[in-house]
Formats: structure tokens, C-alpha cells, sequence
């Protein structure tokens, strides 16, 4: 509590300025490069380039083709260029749907359409939504959420953007460009709070029935305004508001469960995780990322009791996991994140001779296999230890229609396995290690 206190109080100045509206009369500076003119100036970034005279009245220019580099010119915001008032659907994944304002679908949305200004939007079960901002902030929108894009200006090369999305139920996690400039705003309103942000990470959920709002911050620092009150909400701390209620005091969040270690690449189902029990934790949100078309969806999202989860049909592909503590306040603690690539394809042949543990004489031995439907070849591997870090043989390109390798070894302990090799050149997983004791002698 007095962690969460000394936050608050010792940057409220701070949360002033990141939440208080644009002033009257604000302006933006541009920086004189070499070789600028105060025409070209006024034509990029003036709504009305022929008034560039008055810019070089209002800032004192004495030779408008003979600017000094490093200068800085000020523009009213007023007077900007502002670009189209859109925003990118970057990935649709599921059911999401364009509603009108009373709530009735109007048109289903695809991945790349172009959002505006005043579109509301919802996400079905098991749906998501990321959409692309004007200064490339980002929003995944959770599934069964509806939201109103009420805000999509930009300022075109500035590089300000004015953003504004009311969440009306459902959750959104956004990953906030830095806001440098004076038009330059990020805002989510709910029916409990209104947060503003300058460049941060945070994630809110918003209750369908009762509006109340869960705002959890991973990165930067949010303030959060209702009835006339602000908290600011730092990185770690999350706040629950309820509306027409006055705002609490943010709380520290859950640390992020430590995950136990797996490799980066794995190359059989079923794939399991597992994590270390959290004090504090009631149970357990996983989500499953993966990359689709260049961006990350969530495909899986579910509350467990449990400290492991298990997947026995999962495709190839590249996949991105969190798992976060939540607290009996409905808190939801830091995500702790593994990414992870599954590559099951081709398979693996099946290994015949030696059998796994066998122990064999003579100073050659013959290993065999199975063909694998996808092998256009195979690679071959011994090694004195299980993982393999002291590889003694490795045969890279054995035909397909072999399937075995004859190769003489000394004595001694030694496992060996087979991959698949596609037409392509695509390296499939290994099989499952094979024991080999091999005693010197005749056979």
C-alpha cells in the first residue's frame, strides 16, 4: 500500500500533463535541415501552404530561401495538414464485425480494410482484432469486445496523432508509440474511467454488465481520470474502477510466474509447459499468440487452476505464450512469455536396428529405419551423449530409398537418431534418441 501511495503522489504533476487536453494556442516546432525553404516548409505541413508568410512573420525570417539549419519554426496546431482520419485492421482472426450505432451488424471485416473515424466494431468467441494506428500504436482487441474508434486524427508528417477508443465491453491490449508533440494523444475511455497515455504497455478488461473496469500496466505509466479524480497507474499496478464511484488506490500487481525451461524449437506433439506455483495467484491466465500474416492473434485463452498446460494437436508454426497470476481482486499480474517454434514436419523415420539399449560386437554395425512419407532424404546422427553436444557421426545426405547408414565406431556408449530431409531442403525433427552399447570382438 505505501509502494503504491508514493506512486501516485510523488507523480501527480506528471499525470497532470499526461492527461490535461491540448492548450489553446499550442504549437509545433519543426527543426530547419539544410538546403530547406520556407515554401516547401508550408506546403508539407500547413493546411493552407500559400499563408507562408504568415509563417515567416510569425517567426521572425528575414531571407525565406536562406533558412539557418537547426532553427526551429512553430505552427499552430491549427493550422497543420492533417491526414485521412483511418486506422488498419492488421489482423482479423475469427468473426469481427462492423455494427452500427445500434448495434446491428452491418459488414463482416477483413485483414488489411481500412477503419474510420466513428466505426464501431466487436469481436466474436475465440476472435481477435489488431488494428494499426497513424503513429503505429497498436491495439489487440480480445474476443466478445465492441469498441468505438471516436478519435483517428493525425497530423500527417508530424507524425502527431490524435486517438481516441471508447471500450464498451471486452478487452484491449495496447502497445503505445511514444506521444512526443503537442497534438499527440492516446486515450481509451470505458464506461468507469478515462485513461490517457504517452507511450506504455497496458491491457484493460471492461465487464459487460456492470461497466467496471480493470486496467493492468506493463510498461510506462497511465493516469486515469473519473469524477473529477486521477490515479496514476505505473508500471507493475493495476486499478479496478466501477462507475460513478470514485477511484481507488492502484495496486501492485502479481510478478510473473516462472516458467520452467524449454527449448526454443520443438519437434513433437504433445508439447507441454509448466510453471512454478505464485504466491498470491487465485489461478493462472494463459493465452496462445500465434504469427498470422505478419502479426500475433490469440488462438487459445483460458483461465486454469493448474500449473501446466498441455497441447496435443497443435500446427507447425511460430507461437508466442503468456501466463500471468490473478489475484482474488481479479488483478491480472505481469505476463511471463515464452516464444516458441513448432516444427513436427516432416516426421521423423521410425527406427528399427539397433533397437534402443541393444548391445552389439564387432567393429561395424548397420543402422536402419523406416522410410517417412515426406523423406526425399535422411541425416544421420551418433553421439556419445543424449543431447548431443559430442556428436561423433553425422552422415547429412543418405538417399531416401535407403534408409540405413554402415559405419564403423570404436567401443564404447553411444545414442544416435534420423531426421527427414524434404525435396526442398527442409530439416525435419529428429526421432527419439536410441542407446547403443557397442563391445569390441567379433560379432
Amino acid at each position: 500500500m505505501k509502494r503504491s501511495l508514493a506512486l501516485v503522489m510523488g507523480l501527480c504533476l506528471a499525470g497532470v500533463a499526461l492527461a490535461q487536453a491540448q492548450p489553446p494556442g499550442a504549437v509545433w516546432g519543426y527543426k530547419v535541415k539544410p538546403g530547406d525553404r520556407l515554401v516547401d516548409i508550408a506546403k508539407t505541413y500547413q493546411k493552407k501552404p500559400d499563408e507562408w508568410k504568415q509563417l515567416q512573420l510569425r517567426n521572425g525570417v528575414t531571407e525565406p530561401k536562406l533558412l539557418t539549419p537547426g532553427k526551429q519554426l512553430n505552427i499552430p496546431v491549427g493550422e497543420l495538414k492533417q491526414g485521412n482520419p483511418v486506422a488498419e485492421a492488421v489482423l482479423v482472426h475469427g468473426g469481427v464485425q462492423r455494427l452500427d450505432k445500434s448495434g446491428q451488424p452491418i459488414g463482416k471485416l477483413s485483414s488489411g480494410d481500412i477503419l474510420k473515424m466513428g466505426d464501431r466494431l466487436q469481436t466474436s468467441a475465440r476472435s481477435t482484432l489488431t488494428i494499426r494506428f497513424a503513429d503505429d500504436s497498436r491495439m489487440l482487441v480480445t474476443e466478445k469486445s465492441t469498441i468505438d474508434l471516436t478519435s483517428l486524427v493525425n497530423y500527417g508528417k508530424t507524425g502527431m496523432a490524435d486517438t481516441k477508443v471508447q471500450v464498451l465491453e471486452g478487452g484491449t491490449d495496447s502497445q503505445v508509440t511514444p506521444q512526443r508533440g503537442p497534438a499527440a494523444r492516446y486515450e481509451i475511455g470505458t464506461p468507469a474511467i478515462n485513461l490517457a497515455v504517452r507511450g506504455t504497455g497496458f491491457r484493460i478488461q471492461v465487464d459487460s454488465r456492470s461497466g467496471e473496469t480493470r486496467t493492468e500496466v506493463d510498461e510506462g505509466l497511465i493516469a486515469g481520470t473519473a469524477k473529477g479524480q486521477q490515479a496514476l497507474i505505473g508500471r507493475g499496478f493495476g486499478l479496478i474502477a466501477e462507475p460513478g464511484k470514485p477511484l481507488g488506490t492502484p495496486q501492485a500487481l502479481l510478478p510473473a510466474p516462472q516458467l520452467e525451461a524449454r527449448d526454443e524449437v520443438i519437434g513433437k506433439l504433445p508439447i507441454q509447459f509448466a510453471w512454478q506455483s505464485l504466491a498470491g495467484a487465485q489461478q493462472y491466465r494463459l493465452q496462445l499468440l500465434a504469427q498470422v500474416q505478419g502479426a500475433e492473434a490469440i488462438i487459445e485463452d483460458a483461465l486454469l487452476q493448474t500449473t501446466r498446460v498441455q497441447w496435443d494437436d497443435l500446427p507447425d508454426g511460430d507461437y508466442v505464450l503468456r501466463i500471468r497470476g490473478v489475484h482474488a481482486s481479479g488483478l491480472e499480474g505481469l505476463n511471463a512469455v515464452k516464444a516458441f517454434a513448432l516444427r513436427t514436419k516432416p516426421e521423423p523415420p521410425k527406427l528399427t536396428f539397433p533397437g534402443d539399449g541393444q548391445r552389439s560386437t564387432g567393429s561395424k554395425i548397420s543402422f536402419r529405419w523406416d522410410a517417412a512419407t515426406e523423406a526425399h532424404s535422411y541425416r544421420f546422427q551418433a553421439a556419445e551423449d543424449e543431447r548431443f553436444a559430442q556428436v561423433v557421426a553425422l552422415v547429412p545426405n543418405i538417399a531416401g530409398d535407403v534408409g540405413a547408414v554402415l559405419l564403423a565406431l570404436p567401443p564404447g556408449s553411444y545414442f544416435w537418431r534420423v531426421a527427414s530431409v524434404t525435396r526442398a531442403g527442409v530439416i525435419g525433427p529428429y526421432s527419439d534418441a536410441f542407446r547403443l552399447e557397442l563391445q569390441g570382438g567379433v560379432p
